[in-house]
């Protein structure tokens, strides 16, 4: 695989920014498999890999193997970074939402001609924080992204209280969530923009194009009672027209689970990339 480290001027975000690509190529070195010489294309499938909180673009590489992984299903994989935004236009800092939904596919779609535009091939992928950016990215773009992967999920208004603990006071209080959405305590956020099951059941009753939705968490994990309560508001949506799936197993909130279930879930990506 071709690694990319690319660093420019985004005028949405008003700074210099980051982001690692990774190309498929056919022949690799010893130890490594490219792309299976029948699945030549024309254009290539899209991972957009969303990183968690105190990430940054290197953490999917550093932390799993995922350009070994990817080798022979022939993804470009694309890993922005987006600070501790949980990929919205901040209240108090940078329009990380417009970055990546509107600059950056622009961006890597000149510099990538190759990559494709179909929402079919475009797929979002995150981690805790990511996989909460993935999901509302995802949820707010049904026509730009047909696949969302949610791995033990995090940034998920308005759940905070399912899985943090409050303070002396009683109350819960992140202070950068004052940045991103002007309240320490995201509970509050409920019946807003900002609200995940508020945009979840409004995307199942206006949509026309449905992403499926896949996520994961560990059995470990603190935050296994928000990922229950974001698994039962997709399962009660009639018809399961995201075509949800929700899978658990060993691991907490860390890279040894993430790394394993993204295999796992590539492994779905490309049966839906060869039809089946």
């Amino acid at each position: 695989m071709a690694l990319l480290h690319v660093n420019f001027y985004s005028e949405v975000l008003e700074m210099d920014t980051a982001l690692n690509i990774i190309m498929p190529e056919k022949k690799q070195e010893i130890g490594q498999r490219g792309i299976e010489e029948q699945r030549d294309f024309e254009e290539y499938p899209v991972m957009w890999l969303l990183h968690g909180r105190s990430n940054d673009e290197t953490m999917w590489q550093r932390k799993t193997s995922i350009e070994r992984y990817v080798g022979p299903l022939g993804f470009i994989v694309i890993m922005p970074s987006a600070g501790y935004s949980s990929y919205r236009n901040m209240l108090h800092g940078p329009r990380y939402y417009d970055y990546v939904t509107k600059e950056l596919p622009a961006f890597c779609r000149r510099l990538l001609p190759k990559m494709s535009t179909k929402r079919e091939k475009n797929y979002l992928a995150g981690l805790s924080m990511g996989g909460g950016g993935a999901m509302y990215i995802g949820l707010t773009n049904t026509e730009k992204y047909g696949h969302i992967c949610i791995l033990s999920t995090g940034s998920i208004p308005p759940l905070e209280s399912t899985w943090r603990k409050p303070g002396p006071d009683g109350k819960i209080f992140v202070s950068t969530n004052v940045d991103i959405y002007g309240a320490g305590d995201t509970d509050v956020l409920k019946g807003t923009k900002h609200d995940m099951i508020k945009l979840i059941y409004d995307t199942a009753a206006t949509a026309t194009n449905f992403p499926t939705v896949y996520h994961a968490t560990g059995d470990q994990d603190s935050r296994m009672g928000l990922s229950i309560a974001i698994k039962e508001v997709f399962e009660s949506i009639p018809g399961n027209p995201f075509r949800y799936e929700f899978h658990h197993g060993p691991g907490d909130h860390e890279w040894g689970f993430w790394d394993t279930w993204i295999e796992n879930y590539l492994s779905t990506a490309c049966n839906i990339i060869k039809g089946e």
